[in-house]
């Protein structure tokens, strides 16, 4: 019987505020607490720019701030195979970022992070359980969804990303 592994997810900002702004752990604390099982076992990553996003220098953090702020370790650094694949993508899709922006933008380097896993990995097997997990729209041409298609990563949205899980969520009164 083959090896399969399990899934890796790669979550772009956009999710983690999805997630954290419709379903914040006061009110949905068993989905928090499988996010948190996924960091422990290693199955969810992202990119040092998604980490920026969301974790602010400021005294005043969020929860969703003080959650990953412990999984730091788990958002990978830049590479030069990234900065390759961030000019290229970035060429392919000028939209994907606003180039008036003064800030840096994650988009580009989550994605170029996905494609150095995937060719990395490609060498050893198959890499169908690395997916990209974000909360942009599946009808954009140049949003997330589009570029993870046209270089064949599997995407999901947040709704699919609870269902590649088991995970349903019931609601009790107090």
């Amino acid at each position: 019987m083959p090896y399969n592994p399990p899934n890796i997810y790669c979550i772009d900002s956009s999710a983690f505020i999805t997630m954290h702004r419709y379903y914040p752990k006061r009110i949905m604390p068993d989905l928090w607490n499988n996010i948190d099982n996924l960091f422990k076992e290693g199955r969810i990553i992202s990119h040092e720019f998604v980490f920026d996003e969301i974790v602010n220098d400021s005294d005043q953090k969020d929860e969703l701030s003080k959650f990953i702020q412990p999984y730091k370790d788990f958002f990978g650094s830049i590479t030069q195979s990234q900065l390759s694949f961030v000019q290229e993508i970035v060429t392919l899709f000028p939209k994907l970022i606003d180039v008036n922006c003064k800030k840096d933008q994650a988009d580009p380097w989550i994605i170029s992070l996905m494609l150095e896993i995937i060719t990395r990995n490609t060498l050893f097997g198959s890499n169908d359980h690395y997916i990209l997990v974000s909360a942009e729209s599946e009808n954009s041409d140049f949003k997330i969804p589009a570029v993870c298609k046209h270089y064949n990563i599997r995407h999901l949205n947040v709704f699919e990303f609870f269902e590649d899980n088991g995970w349903s969520f019931n609601m009790t009164s107090s």
